[in-house]
């Protein structure tokens, strides 16, 4: 609990720069991951090897966009989620105890869940996986449902459903609903149903969202 309490003690700003400049190194990591085997194990049955080569050289060039486009999709879901748990702190009359800025800092912290997510699936393709794939990189996720099905068995829309159910997932949501009692003097059990009363649906339409763009690219 000291534990938790000296985390949620660190200024804001700098759980923000620190989770920002995390998920760069882990991407930067898993980029080094998609080598000339991996890609060429993906398309060969579609390209000769000549031309996943160039195609994979045109992909590299690229890859620096990713760089720039992390940070400002972690400060939109950082945003988005900050406004929706608020919601929950707002009906709950709250708002003196737990103000909005207080909420996003909580959002932010609990994002190191996400990255060990990230650290554990790094970790087993880069001594476990073996001879792997693309579509298996984007198939795996650590500690959840997917795990227990092969990829001929699961359709293109549940694949994320399936993976959204995961270890990682409930530790997210119990630090968030912890974080919030920690950074207040607002009673766990309250943070627990003003997280679980707006996480929930909204994760909810969320899947529901994907799974519907997934079957529109599909038709």
């Amino acid at each position: 609990m000291k534990l938790l309490d000296f985390y949620f003690s660190i200024k804001r700003w700098k759980l923000f720069s620190g989770i920002i400049l995390a998920n760069l190194l882990l991407l930067w990591l898993s980029q080094t991951l998609i080598n000339e085997t991996v890609f060429f194990n993906t398309y060969s049955d579609q390209l000769t090897y000549e031309r996943s080569m160039e195609l994979f050289a045109r992909m590299k060039s690229f890859s620096w966009t990713a760089y720039l486009l992390t940070p400002m999709i972690l400060l939109i879901k950082f945003s988005v989620l900050t406004l929706i748990i608020y919601i929950g702190v707002f009906f709950s009359d709250m708002q003196k105890e737990i103000p909005m800025g207080k909420v996003f800092k909580v959002v932010v912290a609990s994002e190191v869940i996400i990255l060990f997510a990230s650290v554990a699936k790094l970790l087993w393709f880069s001594f476990f996986a073996g001879n792997y794939t693309l579509d298996e990189m984007g198939f795996f996720y650590p500690l959840s449902l997917i795990n227990l099905f092969t990829q001929s068995e699961v359709a293109a829309y549940w694949v994320y459903p399936l993976q959204l159910v995961n270890v990682f997932q409930l530790f997210y949501i119990l630090i968030l609903a912890a974080g919030l009692s920690k950074i207040s003097t607002v009673k766990r059990e309250t943070t627990d149903r003003i997280v679980l009363s707006t996480y929930f649906p909204a994760i909810a339409l969320w899947v529901v969202l994907i799974m519907f763009l997934t079957i529109n690219n599909s038709v």
